[in-house]
């Protein structure tokens, strides 16, 4: 599914963009992390926490939630993947470190409560920019390509 705000291209399956953050379908269910009541306009594309128009912070196109360090992400980082869970966040990070890649991953179980009723447990996978393109070919050779968001 194309992302109608980022042209991003998700899953068929996804609620929100994992590129930009934003609802990709109707959202009207989903409540702000931090203010119970007020429906979410997206989620933070580093954590996945759902967040309002009051404590969203929109910085290059993209939603964060109101943690600093993950506005500030796109400064050093750039989302490589969004996998389903942690044993695949496991497998990329591990072999993206064994080829010399540093990355950092966030498992959205451990910054909302949203995905606990959802039913998805996302983890973005980050590398730093300089590394990208090298993190990049280096899935597309270990066949993990399917992974990859850019």
């Amino acid at each position: 599914m194309k992302c109608g705000r980022c042209f991003g291209v998700n899953a068929d399956a996804s609620l929100f963009c994992a590129s930009c953050g934003c609802f990709l379908r109707s959202n009207e269910d989903v409540e702000c992390e931090h203010h119970p009541g007020a429906v979410a306009v997206g989620v933070c594309v580093v954590c996945g926490k759902p967040v309002c128009g009051d404590c969203s912070v929109t910085r290059g196109g993209k939603m964060y939630c109101e943690d600093v360090a993950h506005s500030q992400m796109d400064a050093d980082f750039i989302k490589l993947a969004v996998v389903a869970n942690e044993f695949e966040a496991d497998i990329i990070a591990k072999n993206l470190s064994l080829n010399g890649v540093p990355e950092r991953h966030f498992a959205a179980k451990n910054f909302s409560q949203f995905f606990l009723v959802a039913g998805a447990l996302p983890v973005s996978v980050f590398v730093k920019k300089e590394a990208a393109a090298e993190a990049k070919q280096l899935l597309k050779e270990l066949d993990l390509e399917e992974f990859l968001i850019y």
